[in-house]
């Protein structure tokens, strides 16, 4: 039997501060919009840069780390698996995908309180 591999990899900004929520039974969950860059066009052209935007879902101890030091457009690395889901909408299905977060590095340096404080 072969092996399969679901993982993703993203390096990006931050969209909006971590929406931080708890489930019925305590359980913390952050969710974070990140956006990632790309140069749309091939065959040598110079093509126009393209932001994507990716809805990524952080649980427990990541929620955690997502709310203490994670806010807009700081820039983070992640690592997770690709997870498809549907809802519905005046009677329409609407897929979703949503990248369940294993993984996250802050890429940003943090700056001293001393120097956050306005003068």
């Amino acid at each position: 039997m072969s092996r399969t591999v679901n993982r993703i990899t993203l390096i990006g900004n931050v969209g909006q501060d971590p929406d931080i929520q708890e489930t019925a039974n305590g359980t913390k969950v952050a969710h974070i919009s990140l956006a990632t860059n790309r140069r749309s066009g091939g065959n040598g052209e110079e093509g126009r840069e393209r932001t994507d935007w990716h809805r990524l879902t952080l649980w427990n101890r990541l929620a955690q780390f997502a709310q203490d030091y994670i806010s807009k457009g700081d820039r983070i690395y992640v690592e997770g698996r690709l997870e498809y889901d549907s809802y519905e909408r005046d009677g329409i299905a609407v897929p979703t995908a949503d990248i369940n977060v294993k993984e996250v590095v802050l890429l940003t340096p943090k700056r001293a309180p001393e120097e956050e404080a306005v003068d």
